[in-house]
């Protein structure tokens, strides 16, 4: 694996983060926003013939089975477990089996919902082969994973991918912290930390790159979201193009796996 890798994710999942702040938002609608976004995604992804992993939620793929099984044909298909809220110790399983079926193809990966610990022996038993539920990263008042490893590792029979953070400083390379830092310092970042992992695994959301102006989210949530974030997150893809060879989690796990 001496090739340097660029893993691009993205959690396709219902859109219930203005329920968080409060506002009520039909499921048919959270939906609605993610695909919405997801069309802009895929068609810059087809430009640039960028292949990615896409962890999508059930609830999303049986509301929305066509696209979700179109996607499969160009990209990983992985689970983000059953729904977005909520969860059972019967998920990852369920979420396994119901995108198998819409898809027609295997699933190999799990991430849990906001980077929710989950069991491995759950991950195990339902037929994972990686897990990529750990963001080893500080986020004030959602979790504080400082001592955790921050370059993949095997767990058992399990690999963990963990999502990019910097050395020492652990600054994360995630959705976040792609909105709400200068371009020209997330790209110093992600390529300080592509140099010293071999490897960058950044995380996304289809729903971003829809227009969100209207759903009363914190500006550090929101903006810039759209063509506005798409515009911007195409030019970051161009110059890590330069730097590393797009992968699935898939195939770097089974890579990893094998050396």
């Amino acid at each position: 694996m001496r090739e340097k890798r660029a893993l691009l994710s993205f959690d396709l999942e219902e859109f219930d983060l203005p329920v968080e702040f409060r506002r009520t938002l039909p499921e048919s609608e959270q939906v609605a926003v993610s695909l919405v976004g997801l069309q802009r995604l895929t068609a810059l992804l087809a430009d640039r013939k960028i292949v990615a992993t896409f962890f999508s939620t059930a609830i999303l793929a049986t509301n929305a089975p066509v696209a979700v099984r179109e996607l499969g044909n160009a990209h990983e298909i992985a689970s983000h477990g059953y729904a977005h809220t909520g969860f059972s110790s019967s998920d990852p399983d369920r979420s396994k089996r119901v995108l198998e079926e819409i898809t027609g193809r295997r699933v190999f990966g799990y991430r849990s919902p906001r980077f929710r610990p989950v069991a491995n022996h759950l991950l195990r038993k339902a037929g994972y082969t990686y897990n990529s539920s750990e963001n080893p990263t500080f986020l004030p008042g959602r979790y504080c994973r400082l001592l955790s490893p921050r370059r993949a590792y095997r767990k058992g029979d399990l690999l963990q991918i963990p999502v990019s953070v910097s050395p020492w400083i652990r600054f994360p390379c995630f959705w976040l912290a792609f909105k709400n830092t200068p371009p020209s310092l997330f790209r110093t970042i992600a390529g300080w930390t592509l140099a010293e992992s071999g490897y960058l695994h950044l995380v996304f959301h289809p729903w971003e790159f829809a227009d969100l102006g209207d759903y009363g989210l914190p500006r550090w949530v929101s903006s810039p979201c759209g063509f506005e974030l798409l515009e911007r997150l195409a030019s970051f893809l161009d110059w890590l193009a330069l730097r590393a060879r797009f992968t699935t989690l898939a195939d770097f796990s089974a890579a990893f796996l094998t050396r």
